[in-house]
């Protein structure tokens, strides 16, 4: 174990009653010559110290711009225009724009898909991991090094030490997403948020990212927000799921009774679609017919009613809400009488 995090583990693993990251009622828009177009709303998501959560749908359902919104990463032309968004029980929308800045990276972080966007090409790996570590952590050069070795070491990058004079294309792929996630954690941040670190990679060293991802998140104790479109890597890393439709959250629950017996039509679809080696069916994989609604676009009733192959009229007209039951909630009028297992 580097001695970076040694004394953070005894107490990272207590359930804390109050979620690391809580959004409520978010609504997020983006400005445009027209009219300012709503890529997010209503959404409501929680992640507790100690677990993973996935956050799950095709591109263009939301899930980026919601990371963006928590690490107030948000383009100019784009603001959130409701809701809130909580760490560890504080609004940090209300937070100055000083005292936000010092959360993000610290105390929150955040890996992206590609990594060669995120590195610098001309510096070598050591160099910018150890300006993270300055500063998030305000320590002189020398010390800031030996962390940027420490953190080499605690994402298993072999021969740490010469590897931190390596430059970023020396790197693989994979390696360079071990890079920038050992850069996420210089801060020691209390919440990881992963956005679809693994997409841009082979199917081994996708599995090699999500290993490491697990073995951190117990490790430390952490919140980890994991993003991704595909529902096959989330059953071995996440403990709970949020499906996200148009902008929505329109499904939440533990992964096991998710997978096994979705109730929105949405979730049910994205499930058929995950490939498996012991399908009877041979042929072209099932998908879900149709496309998912452009940002901002003008629909009543349920996002999901075009491609819905259960929608009856009450579908295209009335307002979904989310109904909660237990520790799982959906956004369907028709979730009751459904059989979709």
């Amino acid at each position: 174990m580097c001695r970076l995090f040694l004394n953070r583990r005894a107490n990272r693993h207590t359930m804390n009653p109050i979620a690391v990251l809580r959004t409520e009622d978010l609504a997020v828009e983006f400005s445009t010559q027209d009219a300012p177009v709503r890529a997010v709303q209503r959404v409501g998501i929680e992640v507790y110290a100690g677990e993973t959560v996935a956050l799950v749908g095709e591109s263009g359902s939301g899930k980026s711009v919601t990371c963006l919104s928590v690490m107030g990463l948000l383009p100019e032309t784009g603001r959130v225009s409701e809701g809130r968004i909580e760490f560890k029980g504080k609004d940090i929308l209300a937070m100055e724009s000083d005292a936000r800045r010092r959360l993000r990276g610290a105390a929150m972080s955040m890996v992206f898909q590609e990594p060669m966007t995120s590195l610098n090409p001309v510096f070598r790996i050591g160099s910018q991991i150890a300006e993270a570590v300055e500063v998030q952590t305000g320590i002189g050069r020398k010390e800031a090094m030996h962390r940027a070795k420490d953190l080499l070491d605690l994402v298993r990058i072999p021969e740490a030490s010469r590897r931190l004079k390596n430059y970023p294309h020396e790197l693989s792929g994979g390696m360079r997403q071990r890079v920038m996630i050992a850069m996420a954690l210089a801060g020691n941040p209390d919440l990881l948020i992963a956005d679809e670190p693994t997409t841009a990679l082979d199917v081994t060293v996708q599995a090699q990212i999500l290993e490491l991802l697990a073995e951190l998140q117990a490790e430390l104790g952490m919140a980890l927000l994991f993003v991704t479109h595909d529902l096959g890597v989330v059953a071995g890393i996440a403990d709970r799921v949020y499906v996200m439709y148009g902008g929505q959250v329109v499904e939440s629950a533990p992964v096991r009774p998710l997978f096994a017996q979705p109730r929105m039509p949405y979730t049910a679809g994205l499930l058929r679609s995950v490939p498996s080696l012991s399908r009877d069916e041979v042929g072209r994989m099932p998908t879900i017919p149709g496309q998912g609604p452009a940002p901002g676009e003008a629909q009543r009733g349920c996002t999901f009613a075009p491609r819905c192959e259960f929608v009856q009229e009450a579908c295209r007209v009335e307002n979904v809400p989310i109904l909660e039951s237990g520790n799982r909630a959906v956004r369907c009028l028709r979730a009751e009488e459904l059989s979709l297992s």
